[in-house]
């Protein structure tokens, strides 16, 4: 571990707006590793991320599309951590990581602008986004 992964992560000032950071996880399939190796643990990465969603840890996932709009193979999470280091061992204990069928790689991001909307529906305990 470098001593900039131990170290906690922190805005840089010098720009303006929120000033969140968060940390992208580019994760490939490993060299070599098929969709066939992948989908038998599926379920169990699918678990992995509802937990790091529910610990709060997780702010986005999903697949990387080509050109036609498919899955290229490629992911990206978008994950809330204190440190490299932390969001390391988060990514470190992804089912697919952790059995080498996927690599990954991790890249400080400072949001300083954007607008999400979230729509809720009471009657019927909806949410959608916008």
């Amino acid at each position: 571990m470098t001593a900039s992964e131990e170290t906690l992560a922190r805005p840089d000032e010098r720009h303006s707006g929120a000033q969140k950071v968060v940390f992208l996880c580019f994760t490939e399939p490993a060299e070599g590793t098929s969709a066939e190796d992948i989908r038998p643990h599926l379920d169990e990465h699918k678990a992995w991320l509802s937990a790091i969603e529910a610990s709060g840890a997780l702010m986005f996932a999903g697949p990387m599309l080509g050109a036609d709009y498919r899955y290229s193979g490629s992911g990206l999470l978008v994950l809330r951590a204190d440190s490299a280091a932390a969001v390391r061992r988060i990514a470190d204990r992804d089912p697919f990581h952790a059995r080498g069928l996927r690599v990954f790689r991790l890249v400080p991001w400072q949001i300083n602008e954007g607008r999400i909307e979230v729509h809720l529906t009471l009657s019927d305990s909806s949410a959608t986004l916008a």
